[in-house]
């Protein structure tokens, strides 16, 4: 298993985005009610020019909970490849916070995946490109998250 940790400011209180955060998952429901997203990666990372990325589709759970310590509230994510692969499966967490701005907060997602293709090639693959491809998706992600709080913070005014 490998980590992928991912952060992103958001431009809302830490209990507003807890508000925003279920309704863009809501947003992304089929009609049996999975939350279907689509992973980027964008190959600018990579010294690609222009603005191209590639996708994946995922299957996504997400639901809220309470952290390890039972402190605070959370958010539990896990998503699979909708049409399988040599992609790989995660599970993890999407916590918000803030600091000293009390109009500004922080989304934050922590998690692991198997890296595919079986332990050893998947290894070598994860060891050589897959944590940053990791990353840099899970970057996307957030960056995407945000664009939809953003996007639901002014529908609803």
């Amino acid at each position: 298993m490998d980590r992928a940790r991912a952060l992103v400011a958001l431009d809302c209180s830490a209990p507003e985005a807890e508000q925003l955060l279920p309704q863009y998952f809501a947003a992304h429901r089929d009609a049996e009610g999975n939350v279907l997203l689509r992973l980027r990666l964008p190959l600018g990372d990579f010294g690609i020019p222009g603005r191209l990325d590639v996708s994946r589709a995922v299957i996504a759970h997400v639901y809220k909970r309470r952290d390890e310590q039972n402190l605070n509230d959370e958010f539990g994510i896990r998503w699979k490849p909708e049409e399988g692969g040599p992609f790989p499966e995660f599970s993890g967490r999407l916590t918000i916070w803030s600091e000293d701005d009390p109009e500004r907060s922080f989304l934050e997602i922590d998690g692991s995946y198997e890296p595919p293709l079986g332990t050893v090639i998947g290894a070598a693959f994860d060891a050589a490109v897959g944590r940053s491809i990791a990353m840099r998706t899970a970057q996307a992600l957030l960056e995407d998250i945000r664009a939809g709080i953003d996007m639901l913070r002014h529908e609803a005014f």
